[in-house]
């Protein structure tokens, strides 16, 4: 019997027995989850739950969770369709419903696995040599961290597409990361958590939705605006912007387009069918759902207690003696206090001023005002590093840094199999072999790009998001369509409480995920140029041509078939 029959088997006697043996035999068996949780646990998530806690502190924990519960219900109703349709996505896309919204995704979800795998290499090196191991940090240090980094992911992806021994050795190897990611940073917590001041009802009360964090500025930082007298309108409105943006941002993105294209590969990879729906629903949920939400939650926990209680603590530290302020006046927090200078002494007067004046009125700011230029630029890798490194006296900092370490490592290995899936779906080739591979490794050219390109927010990352997220809302509307079409589905869609649910869910997400990411992506512009504007509306308008030419051509191979019918009727006649 094949592993997918044995599982069905399986399944099968559970559903029948129900209670706590179904619940046993759903936990036992390994399902896409902990693929879907290693990838979406990014260099990405990693940024926006510590923005999150600097910015919101816990207050923002609700953020990713309530994101990633929404997403869920697309997920659902993706996994529903794939194993009653037994299609993937993308040829159920280009096939039956809309082959230009199947090509985009592809093309997006390509793009997206490049933008998510290229900052971990950066992420792992400067990791590694700032904490874990301190003589690997230089530039010599860095690169051989990356090379180990991807050495190492080639190896387990080659793995992966094994039978037998390797390839249950890949599986433990994802759990055991999972385990050891989650591990660290329970411990972490449980070693600043209760000195804090942070207490469960703050906790259970951040993980509660509140649309205040895009009207008013987070109360973290009120001692600090207090002592800002009046130019606290100044920096309340810059705080204020960037907090919004990092909501919205950070809500629209925790699920990746190349997530929801994925998910239908792994799905179908492992053979399973439409006997395995509920369980394909319970591991999204057990897999995914929850250890992504414990892992980003505790991310932004630890960045709160760091970040929040180091501004509640130096919040009368008049001296500027603050030793994470040394270089925090320049680049964009340079230029950021230097408006502020201007706002007070007027533009001309500011600009007319030598340079070296013009520094030492920067340098004069006191320290509140630089905390507060310092929570509105964002903070780039080192100084998190530093800041959770030197902000604690234990071992903190290495389980910290090993959990950096396994969330760069863990997503890079998950990416490259997903984009060799990916490749070979989009050439219609089987899923191994050497396309599989080739398409593994493809994303190996992403482990230079952080040390070729000196900005690569702005060349890959910036791009890759604005992609994703532009193609996001149509593809939501699209799989609510998809779920509820009779000529698609027929009578398997879903029924009674479970599709009053799904259905529920997906129109929330449909909703609040959809238009938060029209909204962000109708709003960007290129200079003066609206290119978010006309991104939406090209896409729009290639989506509704690729839906017409198919229902065309359906309705030409239909009417085809009816006269090649009749004619043959007619031959009988005569």
């Amino acid at each position: 019997m094949t592993k997918p029959a044995k599982e069905a088997n399986l399944l099968e006697q559970a559903n029948a027995s129900g209670g706590v043996r179904k619940f046993l035999t759903f936990t036992k068996i390994s399902g896409p989850g902990i693929w879907l949780t290693l990838a979406a646990l990014s260099a990405g998530s990693l940024v926006g739950s510590l923005g999150l806690g600097q910015r919101l502190g816990v207050e923002g924990l609700w953020v990713q969770a309530w994101a990633m519960l929404l997403g869920m219900f697309s997920l659902w109703a993706i996994s529903h369709i794939a194993l009653h349709t037994q299609q993937s996505l993308f040829s159920l896309l280009k096939n039956e419903w809309n082959p230009s919204l199947g090509w985009w995704l592809a093309g997006f979800a390509m793009i997206t696995n490049f933008a998510w795998c290229m900052p971990q290499f950066r992420f792992g090196a400067e990791i590694t040599g700032s904490v874990l191991i301190p003589f690997l940090d230089n530039k010599a240090g860095k690169v051989a961290v990356a090379f180990c980094m991807l050495a190492l992911s080639i190896f387990l992806s080659f793995w992966y597409e094994r039978s037998g021994f390797q390839s249950k050795l890949f599986q433990w190897v994802l759990r055991s990361i999972l385990w050891g990611l989650a591990a660290c940073l329970i411990v972490s917590i449980s070693l600043t958590l209760p000195t804090s001041g942070i207490l469960s009802k703050d906790i259970f009360n951040g993980l509660l939705p509140s649309i205040n964090h895009l009207t008013e500025v987070s109360g973290s930082y009120d001692s600090l605006l207090r002592e800002a007298g009046d130019f606290r309108p100044f920096w309340e409105e810059k705080l204020l912007a960037k907090q919004k943006e990092l909501t919205l941002v950070t809500f629209s993105s925790t699920l990746g387009i190349n997530l929801l294209f994925a998910l239908p590969l792994l799905l179908l990879g492992r053979g399973w069918r439409r006997e395995h729906n509920s369980f394909a629903k319970f591991n999204l949920f057990s897999g995914l759902f929850i250890p992504f939400v414990l892992c980003s939650s505790s991310l932004t926990i630890l960045s709160a207690i760091a970040h929040q209680g180091l501004v509640k603590n130096n919040a009368h530290n008049a001296d500027n003696s603050d030793p994470f302020l040394v270089h925090e006046t320049s680049g964009p927090t340079h230029e950021l206090l230097a408006e502020r200078i201007r706002s007070e002494i007027g533009h001309q007067a500011f600009d007319s001023l030598p340079p070296f004046q013009q520094e030492e009125k920067i340098e004069s700011l006191l320290f509140h005002e630089k905390a507060l230029a310092r929570a509105v630029i964002h903070t780039d890798t080192k100084q998190w590093i530093r800041i959770l490194s030197e902000n604690n006296n234990s071992f903190l900092p290495h389980l910290l840094g090993l959990s950096v370490l396994l969330i760069s490592f863990s997503t890079i290995l998950v990416l490259m199999v997903l984009n060799g899936h990916l490749v070979c779906e989009v050439l219609g080739k089987p899923h191994k072999g050497a396309p599989f591979q080739s398409g593994s490794l493809l994303l190996a050219l992403s482990s230079v790009g952080p040390f070729i390109l000196s900005d690569q927010d702005s060349w890959v990352a910036d791009p890759s998001y604005f992609l994703s997220l532009a193609i996001l809302p149509y593809a939501l509307f699209s799989f609510l369509a998809m779920l509820n079409s009779k000529d698609l589905l027929g009578r398997q869609s879903p029924k009674g409480l479970q599709g009053v649910m799904i259905n529920f869910g997906l129109c929330a997400a449909c909703l609040c995920l959809g238009v938060s990411s029209f909204y962000l992506v109708w709003n960007h512009f290129w200079g003066n140029i609206p290119i978010g504007q006309i991104l939406m509306i090209v896409l729009g308008i290639a989506l509704l041509i690729g839906y017409f030419s198919l229902k065309n051509r359906k309705l030409a191979n239909r009417i085809s078939g009816l006269e090649a019918k009749l004619q043959r009727a007619v031959d009988k006649i005569d």
